[in-house]
C-alpha cells in the first residue's frame, strides 16, 4: 500500500461517465478539545470528480484509516456519510476568448470526529481509491489502472503541536488555462492558527487499483509516487515554464500544450520557525487551446548583444494596429507585422512593450527585456581529436560590456547524460570515434546570452592521405606523399634507397617491388599506419587488334590492352596524328592505312600498330519504283553485289535472285539487301516501290425493267473512259449515260478504263414489259434453292413504289416495304412462316403521275 495526497481539480471539459471520474482530493484537520485521553480532532476528506459524474458513481460513503507516525495500524474509521456535494465551474470567463472551454467538477465532502491518545509521533489519516482518469499527459494512466493515495499528517504531543489545526486549500474556483499562453492562478492556503506557509510543487501517490477500487483499510506510508512522463516532474508538472510563488501559493508561467495534468501542492506549515508539518493537495489542471481575439506575442528577450540595431520580431495577431515602446522614450506604429529594426543610443536594459489594437477591449499587450551591450562575439577552439587523449576545449569568446559569468558545454556524446561541464575550458574524453555536435553557451553579468554550434570529427586514428599503390618504370625516382589536416610527424620505412625519411614527400628509387609503411602522428601521440605498394618494371607490353579488312566509311575499335595502368597514346600513322590518350578509341577510315598506341611508365615505353585494309560496301541498286494495275505482274531487277535476298517473299517467284517475278496485290516497297566477296562483309540494301492501283469499281447499273417503248438511259461508272458491246439500240458506245431504244430483253456489256490505263468490265440486263403494270406471283417457294424464293412485285412504267404490305388469315401485317424489287423471304420475326395463303396489297405511282394500288393472295408453300 502507498503514500497519498488530495488532490483539487481545475477546469474539466465534460465527459462520458466512466470508472475514471476521480480527479482529485484533499484531507485536513481540526483540533477540538483534550481530554484526559487525548485529543478530539474533525477530519474532512474533499474527493473531487468530474461534472459528468452521477450521484451513483459518487462514493456514498468512506473509510479512513488511521496508522500511527511511525507507520503502524491504529483503527479503521468505517462508513463515513457524505456530508455535502458541491458543484464548480468557470464563472469569470474572458470575453476576448472566441471559444470559452467549458469547465466544470464536483467535490463530495466527508466528515468526521475521533478521539486519538496522547504521543509524540502523532497520526496518519489516510484513503485510497480507484481509479483516476485516462489519457493524462503529464503522468501514465492510459491503462486506467492508477489510484490515488491522499492523506493528512497530525503532529505528535511535541511543542503542543497536537493541539493545533492544519491548513486547508479554500479557494475552490474552476479556471480557464489556455495551451502555450501565459496564465496565473491563485491556490493559496488558509490556516486557522495563522501559522507561516512555504508552497512547492510535489509528487502525486497512487493508491489502489481496478481489482481493489476501494479498499477497506488503506494502505500504510509510505506511498508509492506516480510515474511522470517525460519531461514533466513532480517539480514540474506543467513544464519548465509554469512556477509556483513559494510565498503567496501564485501559479503561473506559461502554460503547456493542451492536454490534462495532475498537479500536486505541498505547503509547508511553521510557527515561529519551527516546522510543524507538511499538507498536500492534488487537483487536474484542464489547459484548453483557446482561441483569443487578440494576441500580442514577442520574444521574451533580445540579449545576443550584437549592436545597437535590434532586430525586432512581432508574432502577435495579423491585421491590427501595434503599437510598440521601446523603453528608450521613443515609440513606433505600424500596422505590419514585418521584422523591422530600432537603434538604441546607448548601451543598457531597456523593457519594450508591444501593444495589439490598443483601442479594441480586447486589446492585447507583452513585454521582451533588451539587452544593448555590444559586442557578445562567441566562439571557441578545441584540440585533441583521438580518442586515446582528453579533448582540450577554450573559450576564445569576447564581450566589450561586461565579463563572462556563465557557461554552459554539451560535449554532443549521444550516449551519456552527463556529457557537460560550466568550465570556461574544460577537456573531455570521447571514448567512440564519429562525428560529434559541440554546443557552448555563455552568458555575461549584463544579461547578455549567445550559443555557438560546432561539429568536430574524433578519431581513434588521426586522418591522412598517402600516395596509392602504383607502378615505377626502374629507371626513374618517385616521390611518394602523404598529408594530413592535423599537426604532426611523419616517418617512412623501411630504409631502402630513400630520400627524406621522416618528411611528408619523400623520394624513393627501388629497383625491385617494394612496400613503404608511412606513420603519422600527430601532436597527441595518436598514430596511424598506411601502405604503399610499388610495383617496379624493368619492361612493359602492350597489345592491339590484328590487321584486317574493313568496309570503306565504317567505324572501327582500337583496343589495347597492357600489363599495368600506363598512359596510352594513339597515333594515325599516315598524318602523324595523335587520335586518342586512351586505351580504346573509335575512328572511321577512309582509305587503307595504319595505327600504333605507345604506352609510357616513366622512362619505359612499349609499342603496338594495327593495319586496315578498306574496301567499298556492296552498291546495291532495286531500279526504279513504277505502277502496275490490279492483277498485273512486274519484273525486280537488282544490281550492285554478288547475293541478293529480296523482301517481303510471299509474292515473289525467286526471292534470292537478282531478277524475280512480283505480283503484289497492294502498294508494296521490296527491299533488296545485296552482299558480295570482295572483302567487305556488310550488308547493303536498295528499296523499289510498286504502286498498285486498285480494282477498277467499273458498274453498269442494277438490272432492272423497262417499259415496253419507253428510251431508258444506262449510266456507267468507275473510270474516265468507256465502251459499251452490244452496240444494238444504243445512242452511244463511249459515254458512259448512252440511250437504248431496243423493245427486247438484252444484256449490255461495259469496259471502264482509268486514266492509269487499268480497265474492269460490268453489265447489266434489261428487260421489256408492257406497262404501266404491276406484276406480281400467286405463290413462292422459301426453301433456299435459289428458286422462287422471295416473293414480291414488278412495277413496270412506275416512278415509285409507295407500299407493299402483307397480312396473315389474322390481320396481322407480317411484312411491310417500299424498296424497289424487294420482297418477302417468308419469315416472321426472324422464324419462318407458316405454309399459308396470304393477303398482299401493292401501291405506286406510275409515269402519268396516278396512283395505283392492287391487292390479292399469295400461297406460301413448304
Amino acid at each position: 500500500m502507498r503514500k497519498a495526497l488530495l488532490i483539487t481539480f481545475l477546469g474539466l471539459v465534460s465527459l462520458a461517465a466512466r470508472a475514471d471520474h476521480i480527479i482529485g482530493g484533499e484531507m485536513y484537520y481540526n483540533w477540538l478539545s483534550a481530554t484526559g485521553s487525548g485529543n478530539t480532532y474533525q477530519i474532512t476528506l474533499k474527493l473531487f470528480v468530474r461534472c459528468d459524474a452521477t450521484t451513483a458513481q459518487i462514493d456514498a460513503d468512506v473509510n479512513i484509516t488511521l496508522y500511527d507516525g511511525n507507520g503502524n495500524y491504529f483503527d479503521v474509521l468505517e462508513r463515513i456519510p457524505r456530508n455535502d456535494l458541491q458543484k464548480y465551474t468557470a464563472t469569470d470567463v474572458d470575453p476576448c476568448i472566441v471559444n470559452p472551454p467549458y469547465v466544470c467538477y464536483q467535490i463530495a465532502f466527508y466528515t468526521t470526529q475521533v478521539t486519538l491518545p496522547f504521543n509524540t509521533s502523532g497520526y496518519y489519516a489516510t484513503f485510497q481509491r480507484c481509479c483516476r482518469r485516462t489519457r493524462l499527459t503529464n503522468i501514465f494512466s492510459d491503462d486506467n489502472n492508477v489510484g490515488g493515495s491522499y492523506f493528512t499528517k497530525i503532529p505528535g504531543a511535541q511543542n503542543n503541536f497536537d493541539s493545533n489545526s492544519g491548513p486547508r486549500f479554500s479557494a475552490e474556483k474552476g479556471t480557464i488555462v489556455c495551451a502555450n499562453s501565459k496564465f496565473k492562478y491563485d491556490y493559496a492556503a488558509t490556516d486557522p492558527n495563522g501559522d507561516s506557509l512555504v508552497y512547492s510543487f510535489s509528487t502525486a501517490y497512487t493508491g489502489g487499483d481496478r481489482n481493489f477500487p476501494k479498499p477497506e483499510v488503506s494502505g500504510a506510508p509510505p506511498y508509492d509516487p506516480v510515474s511522470y512522463k517525460d519531461p514533466f516532474t513532480a517539480a514540474q508538472p506543467l513544464g519548465d515554464k509554469a512556477t509556483i510563488d513559494p510565498k503567496t501559493g501564485v501559479i503561473s508561467g506559461t502554460a503547456p500544450r493542451s492536454g490534462l495534468y495532475i498537479v500536486t501542492v505541498s505547503v509547508h506549515e511553521y510557527r515561529k520557525g519551527v516546522f510543524i508539518g507538511e499538507h498536500k493537495k492534488e487537483f487536474q489542471f484542464t489547459v484548453e487551446n483557446c482561441v483569443r481575439q487578440v494576441v500580442a506575442a514577442l520574444p521574451d528577450k533580445f540579449a545576443d548583444c550584437d549592436g545597437y540595431v535590434i532586430n525586432f520580431v512581432n508574432n502577435s495577431t495579423p491585421n491590427k494596429p501595434y503599437v510598440w515602446d521601446f523603453g528608450d522614450g521613443t515609440t513606433y506604429s505600424t500596422n505590419s507585422l514585418a521584422t523591422f529594426p530600432h537603434t538604441y543610443a546607448d548601451t543598457g536594459t531597456y523593457i519594450v512593450k508591444l501593444t495589439v489594437d490598443p483601442t479594441s477591449n480586447c486589446g492585447d499587450s507583452a513585454f521582451s527585456t533588451v539587452k544593448v551591450y555590444p559586442v557578445l562575439a562567441p566562439s571557441f577552439d578545441f584540440s585533441g581529436l583521438c580518442t586515446t587523449k582528453p579533448t582540450q576545449f577554450n573559450n576564445t569568446s569576447t564581450t566589450d560590456v561586461g565579463v563572462f559569468d556563465y557557461f554552459k558545454w554539451d560535449f554532443g556524446d549521444a550516449a551519456l547524460t552527463n556529457d557537460t561541464s560550466n568550465l570556461q575550458s574544460p577537456t573531455w574524453q570521447y571514448t567512440t570515434p564519429g562525428n560529434y555536435t559541440v554546443k557552448f553557451y555563455m552568458s555575461t553579468s549584463k544579461g547578455c546570452e549567445k550559443e555557438v554550434t560546432k561539429t568536430i570529427n574524433i578519431y581513434d586514428k588521426p586522418p591522412f592521405t598517402a600516395t596509392g599503390d602504383t607502378l615505377l618504370c626502374i629507371k626513374d625516382p618517385l616521390q611518394l606523399h602523404s598529408e594530413s589536416a592535423m599537426a604532426g610527424s611523419y616517418s617512412w620505412s623501411p630504409l631502402y634507397n630513400i630520400t627524406g625519411a621522416n618528411t611528408a614527400n619523400p623520394v624513393v628509387s627501388p629497383k625491385k617491388d617494394t612496400a613503404y609503411n608511412v606513420t603519422f602522428t600527430d601532436l597527441t601521440g595518436c598514430v596511424n599506419t598506411k601502405r604503399v605498394a610499388i610495383d617496379v618494371r624493368d619492361t612493359i607490353y602492350v597489345k592491339t587488334s590484328a590487321d584486317s579488312v574493313i568496309c570503306t566509311g565504317d567505324p572501327v575499335d582500337l583496343v589495347a590492352e597492357a600489363d599495368g595502368n600506363y598512359s596510352f597514346t594513339w597515333t594515325n600513322i599516315d598524318t602523324r596524328q595523335i587520335i586518342s590518350r586512351t586505351n580504346t578509341v573509335t575512328v572511321t577510315p577512309v582509305r587503307t592505312g595504319a595505327y600504333y598506341v605507345q604506352v609510357d611508365l616513366g622512362s619505359c615505353n612499349s609499342r603496338d600498330s594495327v593495319f586496315f585494309r578498306t574496301v567499298d560496301p556492296p552498291a546495291a541498286f532495286a531500279g526504279t519504283d513504277s505502277t502496275i494495275c490490279y492483277g498485273d505482274k512486274v519484273l525486280l531487277q537488282a544490281s550492285g553485289g554478288a547475293f541478293y535476298s529480296w523482301a517481303p517473299p510471299e509474292t515473289l517467284t525467286s526471292p534470292r535472285k537478282a531478277n524475280t517475278i512480283a505480283w503484289p496485290k497492294e502498294t508494296t516497297t521490296y527491299v533488296v539487301t545485296v552482299t558480295d566477296t570482295l572483302g567487305c562483309p556488310k550488308a547493303v540494301t536498295a528499296e523499289r516501290t510498286i504502286t498498285v492501283i486498285p480494282p477498277v469499281p467499273a458498274f453498269a447499273g442494277n438490272d432492272t425493267i423497262v417499259l415496253k417503248g419507253q428510251p431508258f438511259r444506262l449510266n456507267a461508272s468507275g473510270g474516265v473512259q468507256y465502251r459499251w458491246s452490244p452496240a444494238d439500240g444504243l445512242s452511244s458506245i463511249t459515254v458512259p449515260d448512252p440511250v437504248t431504244n431496243y423493245n427486247r430483253d438484252i444484256t449490255y456489256r461495259v469496259k471502264v478504263y482509268t486514266a492509269e490505263g487499268c480497265v474492269g468490265e460490268d453489265d447489266i440486263s434489261i428487260r421489256f414489259m408492257t406497262g404501266p403494270e404491276i406484276y406480281i406471283p400467286n405463290a413462292f417457294t422459301p426453301n433456299g434453292d435459289g428458286v422462287n424464293d422471295v416473293f414480291r412485285p414488278m412495277p413496270v412504267g412506275f416512278t415509285k413504289m409507295e407500299y407493299f404490305r402483307i397480312y396473315n388469315r389474322w390481320g396481322q401485317e407480317v411484312y411491310n416495304s417500299v424498296q424497289y424489287l424487294k420482297g418477302w423471304d417468308g419469315k416472321k420475326n426472324g422464324s419462318p412462316a407458316a405454309a399459308d395463303t396470304y393477303v398482299w396489297i401493292v401501291g405506286g405511282t406510275n409515269i402519268a403521275g396516278q396512283l395505283v394500288e392492287k391487292r390479292g393472295t399469295v400461297t406460301l408453300i413448304r
